[in-house]
């Protein structure tokens, strides 16, 4: 029997691995570090005005604010904050997620993805109580730049797990459960918003954060470290253990996936921790994916996405002032259920037919929002805005982070997940804070930009993304370009 003969069997046995519960449960705590990048991203989205000062929502009881438990303890009812500082401080989250981001990438590779999670939800806590006792503009700049670090690691670590431990034919349908609890940590948030969004009680929301993040922590410590890792690291014997406690199944079937990593992976690159991400950025070597990630993760926000997830309750409020929070939470319910839609067809259709598809009808969708924007027509601006979020979800949203990995060499998957997280977070902490701006000089108009935008990287993605569904393999996926 030839080697790829063999090869190829020992990978069609390997694709029918049963998802196990560890697999599942492994995954669920990977992702919620992906709940507290979402929920960061959406925190201020409906308090912003009410922690500005901007606009007074007193609760039913008749209590003076100086009397209530955050009172007496010296946290101000609000803090005085214009645009542009509101602009600031939502963008300084994306500054925090740079610096995340750049460091997560090597530090996984170098301490593995379980520990970096667990010093990640720590200075999830931290950054998210600096937020909650916060008095003053300053507080708030550095503690969205804390909690920014936190959720910028997590949302490199996160993909790299699951990437790792899913069996083959679950890789896709797991992998974007990553954008499926990011958009439930921006409907966590927006749920609570329901409740909290007031003068009396938007600290607590805030707090929540810290709640999540120590929830992590807590049920990391029921979790092993990723086998491919211990794999990379020459800790064969951890790994196969490892690997055997994940998927079941027999001893021998770890041993022999074990062996074909080792195999995918000559010995010299096992010992490598991969490129530096300065190496990365200018190597010619990595010009084609470096080119395909770049577009994607800066396009994923250069779409418009986080007009919506941060100033959503605002845009909206133009003109359903008293039912803005209450449908920007049906939004935050349809992102989930259209992610989670995503994941069950991505792997039928290809991720190169969904980013185009999402991508179309997002740029069709966002200058429907501009109309209704600029003709008052609040019917137009909310059933557009449901349309962009849906099309969003089912392609755009999932598929940037995990395509990174599919797009790279094994050796290099870290490198290129922070390389990718970086170009995303620049280009969020651009339009948090251009938005505020752009939008009071262009009022509605501004979605025509974000329509051009999106219309662009439907072209782009037909003429330079390949298609992944299917194939085997970094030179399979570069194949044809």
């Amino acid at each position: 029997m030839s080697e790829s003969t063999e090869r190829s069997g020992l990978i069609s046995k390997m694709s029918k691995s049963k998802l196990t519960a560890q697999v599942v449960f492994t995954t669920f705590v990977a992702c919620l570090g992906s709940v507290q990048y979402g929920y960061h991203t959406a925190e201020l989205n409906a308090p912003q005005q009410v922690m500005s000062c901007s606009v007074f929502r007193i609760p039913s009881e008749d209590l003076p604010y100086e009397r209530t438990w955050l009172g007496h303890r010296g946290l101000k009812q609000c803090v005085p904050l214009d645009d542009e500082q509101i602009g600031v401080i939502t963008a300084m989250f994306s500054i925090g997620g740079v610096l995340g981001s750049y460091y997560a990438g090597r530090l996984a590779d170098r301490y593995g993805r379980r520990k970096v999670t667990f010093f990640t939800s720590m200075i999830g806590i931290i950054g998210s109580m600096m937020l909650f006792g916060s008095n003053s503009y300053t507080g708030f700049i550095v503690g969205r730049i804390v909690v920014g670090i936190a959720s910028g690691a997590s949302i490199v670590v996160t993909p790299l797990i699951i990437n790792e431990i899913a069996p083959p034919e679950w890789r896709g349908a797991l992998g974007s459960m990553n954008q499926v609890f990011i958009n439930l940590g921006i409907l966590l948030t927006q749920s609570l918003a329901l409740k909290f969004a007031d003068s009396y009680r938007w600290r607590w929301l805030l707090f929540t954060g810290a709640v999540v993040a120590l929830v992590n922590l807590v049920l990391l410590f029921q979790t092993k470290e990723s086998p491919r890792w211990l794999t990379t690291q020459g800790r064969t014997l951890e790994a196969e253990i490892a690997l055997y406690r994940l998927r079941r199944g027999s001893y021998q079937d770890a041993r022999n996936e074990i062996q074909q990593w080792r195999r995918e992976t000559p010995d010299e690159e096992l010992a490598d921790q991969g490129p530096t991400l300065w190496r990365y950025f200018q190597d010619p070597a990595y010009t084609k994916p470096r080119r395909a990630i770049t577009a994607t993760l800066t396009g994923q926000q250069l779409c418009g996405i986080n007009s919506i997830v941060f100033y959503g309750v605002k845009v909206i409020s133009q003109l359903l002032p008293t039912h803005a929070i209450q449908i920007n939470f049906a939004i935050s319910i349809l992102n989930v259920l259209m992610t989670f839609v995503a994941s069950l067809v991505m792997d039928r259709f290809g991720t190169k037919t969904l980013l185009m598809t999402s991508t179309a009808i997002m740029a069709i969708a966002s200058t429907a929002i501009s109309v209704g924007i600029n003709s008052h027509t609040a019917v137009l601006l909310v059933g557009s805005t449901f349309v962009y979020i849906a099309a969003f979800a089912i392609g755009l949203g999932p598929i940037p982070f995990l395509i990174i990995g599919q797009l790279s060499a094994p050796q290099d998957a870290a490198t290129a997940q922070s390389y990718g997280t970086v170009c995303n977070w620049l280009a969020t902490a651009f339009v948090a804070y251009t938005f505020p701006l752009v939008h009071g000089m262009l009022g509605g108009s501004v979605y025509l930009l974000f329509a051009l935008a999106a219309a662009s990287f439907t072209a782009y993605a037909y003429w330079r993304i390949p298609e992944t569904r299917n194939k085997n393999g970094y030179q399979q996926v570069w194949m044809d370009y």
